[in-house]
């Protein structure tokens, strides 16, 4: 029995080591090719702007966020928008040769402090710095008086999935690619 036991450990020792000589090319290997597409992305950057950044007056108001990705050859990007509330936007594809303006529009019916960011996801994750926006109502025409709409509420973007109509404006329709 005891030999059948040191033949048992010398054939357990035998296939583990086979199993490693096996699976060390293939872990070279696998970190080449990552390491050989990291090279061929392309580079990314991007940045977001809110317009306006700061409001105080009459609500609702409209704040239109400018993204501007850079590219360093071109290729396809897919992004997202991050939001402050904690949503997000439907992941988006957009061609880019050199730069891409995209841009997304909410309304805000009420005083707040907000954030909307871009993400980008593909060809390499990359995400804004936060463009911070600030919401302050002021009451309209023979009312009470003091702030109007304290509750923050944000309408969401008309489709921020879709370009707006007509194309490049902006306009009613949520985020627009130039």
């Amino acid at each position: 029995m005891n030999g059948f036991k040191g033949l048992s450990a010398l054939a357990g020792s035998l296939l583990a080591g086979l199993l490693l000589v096996q699976a060390a090319p293939a872990a070279a290997s696998a970190e080449g090719t990552a390491a050989g597409s990291a090279a061929a992305r392309p580079k990314v950057t991007v940045t977001v702007k809110a317009t306006p950044a700061k409001h105080a007056g009459a609500c609702p108001v409209n704040v239109t966020f400018t993204a501007k990705i850079k590219v360093d050859k071109p290729t396809k990007v897919a992004y997202r928008w991050l939001r402050g509330d904690g949503s997000k936007s439907p992941v988006k594809v957009v061609s880019v040769k050199k730069t891409k303006t995209l841009k997304d529009r909410a309304t805000f019916k009420g005083a707040l402090k907000g954030w909307q960011a871009l993400e980008v996801l593909e060809p390499r994750r990359v995400v804004a710095k936060k463009a911070d926006f600030t919401i302050s109502c002021k009451a309209t025409g023979g009312g009470g008086g003091g702030e109007n709409g304290d509750n923050g509420e944000a309408v969401p973007p008309a489709d921020s999935s879709a370009p707006a109509p007509g194309g490049s404006d902006g306009q009613q329709g949520g985020q627009t690619a130039e």
